[in-house]
């Protein structure tokens, strides 16, 4: 097999050249008949689709057995339908190498390129073999490709040393190789055309039965749903609806169940075999009956759908839900009423989640409503301030100014006490609007729960019996330890008030790692919870959706209605949540969950100079010989705290703002010992003032005062800087020992 064929070039004029391939278009020596008739369906099919792939293969196999030749069937895609006879040279050489591979890879896309019906390519490809393709076109439409190849024409001369170079480039075997080679079979021209003339003919033949198969299949489907009719397609409305989660069913004009679903029968009780050809009065009360009943009638005599809400109970279980009915009118083709259509749908939750919306709505709007009377509520008792602190301080100066048995004591007396009643007053208006000035520090709750024990053992009566029930080890809250026993002290009065007849009163700590769900805050945990039970005439619930509402009393006449608003403001403005618990004739527990300190507590430490503490009196002509400066907005506070200041031999400097002390420090440039400054005032504030004061006299003490302030205040000591807070009202004692104190 070492002949050589003839020169290429002297067929040259019959090749296309593609990427150094050899193509040859070439016509089959009888067109295939193909088919024209129009398609009778505008579905796209397929090769894969109409050819019987088993019934080829096998006609395929027995043609390869007879003749030898090598045939493939590939659709559009690629994929491979019919498959037989291919040569060792390609399968076990030629396909298992990379360049060798990629050799037939371009054969086959070379191949199914650009070919009409009724011709077929003849290719010489890169490995060295023929191949042959011929399109198949099935009603004038290409769905595939034939092919057949690795064979020599009897007129091809072999070069055996161009293939055993081959093998050796690629690293076959070359014995091997070489014997596959020789066994590659010779066919004439004229072989190969009718060869592929047989092949379109015999796959056209069997594609258009399975074509007509498919299109016959159709045909019966379509006749077999229109033959089932009414009937049928009712069967069918009724498999799809069962699955539906909403109640499904159909009557008739008269009421009678054309089909249901599976959750109308558990409506019934009964199965849909049970139901249909039936009507309600089957399962349903007379008064039911009516019920939906006169809602179909409704529905059909109106000619549009109706709405209607509904509660039912299941019958299957007896568990009831709240539905939203659609009715529907149904009408046959002349128009004419047919029936109703009905779906219910389940809208329990729907209607729990809009009751809850509403109340959370409620709530919002009680809490705007709280906001805003605490916003009212901190204003006026910020003016309240500034008009007792001169009460106050003008009643002791004058107090101090007479005899001890002047008839006018007993009256400055009792003006005392009706603005220490006022100052009471005021302090509750500032915690319930959460505008009073918390002194936080580490703050051991046990601690403050056992002074309140002390109190209350004085305040409560013998038919009371109190008892502590304290966790152990509790870890520290960052709180005004005086505002959380206020909390005590009010939570226990008022559960005493509730056992009129006497009872058992509980103060209780513990820790706990998260709160309840119901319990609404952003604190994460843990928390310590204080919790405060008695064993009362306990609340309503009616009551206890307003029990911390302000100026809302159970006392009548008796409570102005601020102690629980009070405790709540102090609670909120601690960071914690508050909650109660309670049943009418059971007692009642609120519980008081604060959040544990998980860093470093600011403002820790009480200001030195606390009311009460005394300083030495030798030190009394150091002190007085002290330059202050004061800025305070009103006028009243103003000069009642220049007098008491100056009384006692201070230097006072006095400003009504921020912006005039800095024009009265540049235009007097004083020594200045001390600065005493209102927090909020128009303009520049105290905190802003202090800050710009500092830089002209550093280490200069400051005494914050305020009837509230949102503004965290420097309580602790920064370097040589100090600053405290007094907050009004005061009286003239208080602020001279802050003076004293912070002068040192």
């Amino acid at each position: 097999m070492s002949r050589r064929s003839k020169p290429e070039d002297s067929r040259k004029s019959d090749f296309e050249i593609l990427d150094h391939a050899r193509l040859q278009v070439r016509d089959l020596p009888s067109p295939s008949p193909g088919n024209t008739d129009p398609e009778p369906f505008a579905d796209e099919f397929d090769l894969k689709t109409i050819l019987d792939k088993q019934r080829i293969q096998t006609i395929m196999d027995d043609f390869h057995s007879l003749t030898g030749m090598v045939t493939a069937i590939l659709d559009l895609e690629g994929n491979v339908l019919e498959s037989t006879g291919w040569q060792d040279l390609c399968t076990r050489f030629h396909r298992q190498h990379p360049v060798t591979s990629r050799n037939c890879t371009e054969s086959d896309l070379a191949l199914a390129a650009g070919l009409q019906p009724g011709q077929y390519a003849d290719y010489h490809c890169k490995n060295g073999l023929r191949d042959v393709v011929t399109p198949l076109f099935i009603r004038n439409r290409h769905v595939g490709n034939i092919f057949t190849g690795q064979f020599f024409y009897d007129d091809d001369e072999v070069v055996e040393e161009e293939f055993i170079r081959r093998a050796r480039q690629h690293g076959f075997d070359e014995d091997e190789y070489l014997a596959a080679l020789r066994r590659i079979p010779r066919y004439s021209r004229e072989t190969i055309a009718h060869l592929m003339s047989f092949l379109v003919r015999m796959t056209e033949h069997i594609s258009q039965i399975g074509l007509k198969n498919l299109e016959l299949a159709r045909e019966i489907h379509i006749r077999q749903q229109a033959e089932l009719g009414w009937f049928d397609s009712r069967s069918k409305l009724q498999a799809v609806i069962r699955a539906i989660p909403d109640l499904v069913w159909m009557k008739d004009p008269d009421g009678v169940y054309l089909l249901c679903n599976q959750r109308f029968e558990q409506f019934f009780g009964a199965a849909s075999s049970e139901i249909l050809g039936k009507t309600d009065a089957d399962f349903l009360t007379p008064e039911q009956t009516e019920f939906f009943r006169g809602h179909d009638r409704r529905a059909m005599e109106r000619g549009q759908p109706t709405l209607n809400i509904e509660e039912v109970e299941f019958a299957s279980d007896g568990h009831r839900e709240t539905l939203e009915t659609i009715k529907t009118p149904l009408h046959d083709e002349m128009g004419r009423i047919s029936g109703v259509l009905g779906i219910g749908r389940d809208i329990t939750e729907r209607l729990q989640a809009e009751h809850a919306l509403r109340e959370n709505e409620a709530r919002l709007r009680d809490a705007q409503r709280m906001e805003s009377i605490g916003r009212l509520a901190a204003g006026v008792a910020h003016d309240l301030n500034n008009l007792l602190t001169p009460i106050m301080g003008y009643t002791q100066i004058i107090a101090e100014g007479l005899a001890a048995d002047n008839t006018h004591q007993e009256s400055l007396e009792r003006i005392g006490y009706a603005t220490g009643r006022a100052r009471d007053l005021v302090a509750q208006l500032l915690a319930f609007g959460r505008r009073q000035t918390m002194k936080y520090r580490t703050v051991d709750l046990n601690e403050a729960a056992r002074n309140v024990e002390k109190l209350l053992v004085r305040s409560l009566g013998p038919n009371i019996h109190l008892r502590l029930a304290l966790g152990e080890s509790l870890p520290p809250v960052k709180a005004d330890q005086s505002q959380i026993e206020q909390v005590l002290m009010n939570l226990a009065l008022n559960g005493a008030d509730a056992m009129p007849q006497g009872g058992q009163l509980l103060i209780e700590s513990r820790v706990v790692p998260t709160l309840d769900a119901e319990v609404e805050s952003g604190a994460t945990g843990p928390f310590v919870m204080l919790a405060v039970r008695d064993t009362g005439q306990g609340l309503d619930p009616e009551t206890q959706a307003r029990i911390f509402e302000p100026f809302f009393s159970t006392k009548g006449n008796l409570g102005m209605g601020l102690g629980l608003a009070t405790v709540h403001g102090i609670v909120k403005q601690h960071g914690g949540e508050i909650t109660v618990d309670s049943e009418v004739g059971r007692g009642s527990s609120f519980c008081v969950y604060l959040p544990v300190v998980t860093g470093e507590v600011e403002g820790e430490g009480l200001p030195a100079g606390e009311p009460g503490e005394c300083q030495p009196e030798e030190r009394a002509e150091e002190i007085a010989a002290a330059t202050i400066l004061l800025v305070e907005d009103n006028e009243d506070v103003r000069s009642i705290a220049v007098q008491v200041l100056e009384r006692k031999g201070y230097d006072v400097l006095q400003a009504d703002s921020g912006e005039a002390a800095l024009e009265l420090l540049d235009a007097e440039n004083p020594r200045l010992d001390l600065l005493v400054t209102d927090m909020l005032m128009p303009g520049l504030s105290g905190k802003d003032l202090h800050e710009r004061v500092v830089g002209r006299f550093p280490g200069l003490p400051v005494l914050f005062i305020s009837g509230f302030t949102d503004l965290e205040l420097p309580l602790d000591d920064e370097g040589d800087r100090g600053g405290h807070f007094l907050a009004k009202p005061f009286l003239p004692a208080d602020l001279l020992s802050q003076v004293k104190s912070l002068l040192e």
